[in-house]
């Protein structure tokens, strides 16, 4: 078998192996693991606690730098059956903890062909990571380095540590770095499949074109039935619309002035060898509770990498009980998620202030172009910075597609009349059905089911929560087009920002 793998295909499938390692699996039950951030790694966090990580340092078509911000959310964990503790201010001391039958995960920078890894260290010592460097290899824990083949370069590590620093480097694309070496298991493309289902591997190409730029080719040596199991895994991979894994704001590259520039040398941004463009502000509303990662997660495929996201949410400040006793629907409803990822339905007409502050508080931010993502209809809005309403937007669009009839997903039965009425001002005609983006996915593939039974020429995914996900099982079941707010809305912020 021959397959290639584009870079995020490669991280998926080197996490799956890494977590379905034998030493993984019996530290998850009975032991401890520790996660040292990083793209790849934070893939894994995701698959074992449900937590994407703070991406810190990073190369990217800048150069090597940091995140935008500080933030609070972790760049490591420690992971202790299904729970896991933020340990980014007590790295040094939680290593020392470890033991024989703990694990480390960390990724590498860079790897060569003689087994070594090394990691860029663009601050002194390395950090919390590189002055804890000498406990990784004293107290026992056993260290899995998950890489990529996109990682492999020539000549032997040991020796281009010797003739590599930080200091002293009279121009650097970011932050100048030095490496320290990282030992332990290193687990590629070629051992996670081997780990998945039993095959021997080799690489016989890399790199390519668009996309497949950082792509490895393998050829794949197995018996019938590990060949086809690998076939499988590999099929799965390539529908998932992968992107790079990180917590949202933290994918953001540091600018100058920045909070680390005092840690960082050699930086020519800093010292204005390089001249460039600020980052673009992009001020993000929901009806609910900030942050919505669900929505950030789909619109970043989209949204330029200059781009950085304030979110504000209307019921920031309010608890459950709060929202129920004040703002429940009696007229128009509208439905949306609170920060503990449960579904609450209130009334259109009690949030229209809230909203509007919400404005303010992003304008003082600075943000020149500001979203509501929501499909509900406000009219009363102001903002001295360019106001995105889907509303209008999107039935706009939907109206001039020459459409004669559309099916409409809306999150709840109690919106159907309200909805109705929005919808009869255009010559379409509508079949309605409810599925609340925020419960289970049966429900969504019920109402998809009877869609398909209609007589419609596209369906409209009438509420922002609906995913990428959700679009897809729809088409899939209705074998229809599909229209997505989300993405649609991100598409106009792109061209406006």
């Amino acid at each position: 078998m021959q397959i290639t793998l584009l870079v995020e295909e490669s991280k998926e499938l080197i996490s799956r192996g890494t977590i379905e390692h034998y030493s993984v699996k019996k530290a998850i039950n009975q032991n401890k693991v520790l996660i040292k951030g990083g793209t790849t790694v934070s893939r894994i966090s995701e698959k074992l606690v449900k937590k994407p990580l703070r991406i810190s340092g990073r190369t990217s078509e800048r150069g090597t730098v940091a995140s935008f911000v500080d933030m609070e959310e972790p760049h490591s964990i420690l992971i202790e059956g299904n729970n896991y503790t933020n340990i980014d201010n007590c790295f040094s001391e939680t290593i020392k903890s470890l033991g024989s039958d703990d694990v480390i995960i960390s990724s590498a920078n860079v790897i060569d062909s003689f087994g070594n890894a090394a990691i860029m260290a663009g601050s002194e010592g390395g950090g919390s990571v590189g002055l804890s460097l000498g406990a990784w290899y004293t107290e026992g824990a056993k260290i899995l380095i998950p890489v990529g083949i996109e990682k492999l370069v020539p000549g032997n590590l040991i020796e281009i540590i010797k003739n590599t620093s930080r200091k002293n480097k009279m121009f650097s694309y970011g932050m100048a770095v030095g490496l320290f070496p990282l030992i332990g298991e290193i687990i590629t493309e070629i051992e996670a499949l081997g780990i998945l289902t039993g095959v021997k591997s080799f690489p016989i190409g890399s790199g390519g074109l668009g996309k497949a730029q950082g792509s490895v080719t393998l050829e794949i040596h197995g018996d019938e039935s590990q060949i086809k199991k690998t076939f499988e895994i590999i099929q799965e991979i390539k529908k998932e619309n992968l992107v790079f894994s990180g917590t949202k704001n933290s994918r953001v590259d540091c600018r100058f002035p920045n909070e680390r520039c005092g840690v960082h040398v050699g930086c020519s941004y800093k010292s204005n060898q390089i001249q460039e463009k600020p980052l673009k502000k992009l001020g993000l509303i929901t009806i609910g509770q900030s942050p919505r990662d669900d929505i950030t997660k789909d619109i970043i495929k989209i949204l330029s990498d200059e781009i950085y996201i304030y979110q504000k949410g209307a019921l920031d400040n309010y608890t459950r009980e709060e929202i129920e006793s004040k703002f429940s629907p009696d007229e128009n409803t509208l439905v949306t998620k609170l920060r503990d990822g449960t579904q609450v339905e209130i009334d259109e007409k009690y949030i229209e202030n809230l909203i509007q502050e919400c404005i303010y508080d992003l304008e003082k931010e600075g943000c020149k172009v500001i979203a509501l993502y929501c499909t509900g209809k406000f009219g009363k809005l102001k903002s001295n910075s360019i106001l995105i309403k889907p509303h209008e937007i999107l039935h706009d669009i939907v109206k001039d597609l020459s459409l004669k009839s559309l099916g409409v997903m809306i999150p709840d039965e109690s919106q159907k009349n309200q909805m109705k009425k929005w919808w009869d001002n255009y010559d379409i005609n509508t079949t309605i059905e409810a599925a609340s983006p925020y419960k289970d996915i049966k429900i969504i593939e019920a109402a998809s089911k009877k869609l398909k039974e209609q007589k419609i020429d596209a369906i409209f995914m009438d509420c922002m929560g609906y995913t990428q996900e959700m679009k897809r099982i729809v088409e899939r079941i209705t074998n229809k087009k599909v229209i997505l707010p989300r993405t649609l809305i991100a598409r106009v912020i792109n061209d406006i920002i």
